[in-house]
């Protein structure tokens, strides 16, 4: 019997991240539900190629699969020149993509530890396309280490809208877990007003899971790595 064997499993990130979630899943013998809280919106494209244009960049910084994504789709690999530091394996993943590699992945896949460990000079100029709603540790970190700093927000998340047929359907079944990737599909969640009853909840990081506690959702799990393979695994350690 395969380890997972009919455990029903709601992942909430965007539909354009989860195949690879979903399929894993699979083959463990879940089920998993894909439920998709927000999709991503790329935003400020003219201000960023203005930017990038305009600057000779010693530093590209991605804290996410998504900022790679959304910064690719307008500015073409074969003009960057910079080097480039990733949060963490998975955004280096959606990097190699596109014919590069990071020079820099912290020991710690989180931004503000990328901050504090990344081998910059004094007067480095940065560039670091991110979320809208990314917090402002990663650059106060930086600036105090005396570099000069470029943060664009480039994307944002928007709610996906379901009916409350659609959310009866789903949640009258037994969900055996609920899968958290960032603040923001938490936040999404909150505001369906959906009660998680027995649904054991984990969260990809402690970002994530503070974002919960706030949101008094209670947190059975925290993934180690900070990666879909580290939530797999503290599933897992239920079963």
């Amino acid at each position: 019997m395969s380890v997972l064997q009919n455990k029903t499993i709601l992942i909430t990130r965007p539909k354009e991240q989860a195949e690879e979630f979903f399929l894993k899943l699979e083959q463990l013998g879940a089920i998993p539900i894909a439920f998709p809280l927000i999709h991503i919106v790329p935003i400020n494209q003219p201000e960023l190629i203005k930017i990038y244009t305009n600057n000779n960049f010693d530093w590209i910084i991605f804290t996410s699969g998504i900022a790679v994504k959304c910064f690719f789709e307008i500015i073409h690999y074969t003009k960057v020149k910079a080097k480039i530091a990733v949060v963490g394996s998975k955004t280096e993943e959606e990097l190699n993509k596109y014919h590069l590699k990071a020079v820099f992945i912290p020991s710690d896949f989180t931004a503000e530890t990328l901050a504090k460990e990344i081998p910059i000079n004094e007067n480095d100029t940065i560039l670091i396309p991110q979320s809208n709603l990314a917090k402002s540790n990663l650059v106060k970190i930086l600036r105090n280490r005396k570099v000069n700093t470029y943060s664009i927000s480039s994307y944002q998340n928007c709610k996906v809208k379901y009916t409350n047929k659609e959310l009866r359907e789903l949640f009258n079944k037994k969900i055996d877990f609920i899968t958290f990737t960032s603040g923001s599909t938490i936040n999404a969640f909150v505001k369906l007003n959906i009660k998680i009853n027995n649904s054991k909840v984990v969260c990809i990081g402690p970002e994530t899971a503070k974002v919960a506690v706030e949101n008094k959702i209670r947190v059975d799990a925290i993934a180690n790595p900070r990666t879909i393979e580290g939530i797999i695994d503290a599933i897992v350690s239920f079963c």
